[in-house]
């Protein structure tokens, strides 16, 4: 699995923590800027293996991953 964080969450810290705990084989990118200008300051959204992910908190965000 590859995902691609943006710089510009700012619990990113904690958003990759949690993922490597989750995911230990996932391929984690923090990269500068994702195209999700508009929420990547308010919410975790990533680019995970070519598709957007946005959600309200850390938590629902990596159960939506769980899910697929």
């Amino acid at each position: 699995m590859k995902i691609k964080l943006c710089k510009n969450y700012p619990k990113k810290n904690k958003l990759v923590k949690k993922l490597t705990l989750n995911y230990p084989s996932a391929e984690i990118k923090v990269k500068s800027c994702i195209g999700m200008c508009k929420y990547c300051k308010l919410m975790p959204t990533a680019i995970i293996d070519g598709k957007k992910v946005k959600k309200k908190s850390i938590k629902k965000f990596i159960k939506a991953l769980h899910v697929k």
